[in-house]
């Protein structure tokens, strides 16, 4: 494939990322034009920062009064897994200048990331990273603009019932996945109740940030302890086996001695 045909593909690829984007990227830019933010300001921020959770965060956490420290330290634990995928993302390319590495790690954010990382080998180029990640980026801001539209044009009523989009979207990837695995249940639970109790006694930010951190180190927790109970299920056969082959010749020569 030529240059055009493989950003083709990867924009071609991300259309049912930025469906899901265009109107996540809505709901933020309601949020922030009724949390006081300026037209300017709500779409620079999803050009510059480019995270859905992360957005919201510092929206909320600002009309709560919350102080910069506390969301730059929010901001930087949520986004943290994009240090690894970007490695991952990196490492799929042959070679690739630290100027173009500084550069497209911007783009990089969870769904072009399962994408990128899954796709065949001789999709991997500059190119196709460009259709995939850029379209997406380009969907993203697209949603703040059409948001803060929205948000001047819609009735009142329907612009406030929008902020619960990214809670809708939450509970839709979080009750699936909490359904199927019960570690992963027990570390949701956990993460509302201690979310409850701390905000009895810190202030809302600095207690989403504590739970974050703590509800993190109980689920490293149970990854651990899954994969030591997956190792131990593999060993039973093994075990099984071998007790089963050395008890074929002992029966054997049972029916030996007694023939005899």
């Amino acid at each position: 494939m030529n240059s055009r045909q493989l950003f083709l593909l990867g924009a071609k690829h991300s259309i049912p990322i930025c469906l899901g984007y265009i109107f996540v990227g809505i709901a933020y830019a309601v949020m922030a034009k009724q949390t006081g933010y300026s037209n300017f300001e709500t779409i620079l921020m999803s050009m510059i920062c480019y995270s859905g959770s992360g957005q919201f965060l510092a929206v909320t956490q600002a009309k709560e009064g919350a102080s910069l420290i506390a969301i730059v330290i929010g901001l930087i634990l949520l986004n943290f897994r994009y240090f690894i995928m970007s490695t991952c993302v990196f490492a799929r390319f042959k070679k690739l200048s630290n100027f173009k590495r500084a550069w497209f790690a911007h783009y990089i954010t969870d769904e072009p990331f399962a994408i990128f990382t899954t796709a065949k080998e001789d999709l991997i180029s500059v190119w196709y990273f460009a259709g995939l990640f850029l379209v997406s980026w380009c969907s993203w801001i697209s949603g703040a603009v059409l948001g803060v539209v929205a948000n001047d044009i819609f009735p009142y009523d329907l612009t406030q019932a929008m902020g619960i989009a990214l809670y809708a979207l939450f509970i839709a990837i979080v009750v699936p996945a909490g359904k199927c695995n019960f570690k992963l249940l027990i570390v949701i639970l956990s993460a509302a109740i201690i979310n409850i109790l701390l905000s009895q006694v810190l202030d809302s930010c600095w207690a989403i940030l504590s739970t974050i951190i703590i509800c993190s180190a109980i689920g490293a927790f149970f990854v651990d302890a899954k994969v030591k109970s997956d190792d131990s299920k593999k060993t039973e056969p093994v075990a099984q086996d071998s007790v089963s082959n050395n008890a074929e010749p002992t029966q054997k020569e049972d029916e030996v001695v007694k023939n005899g």
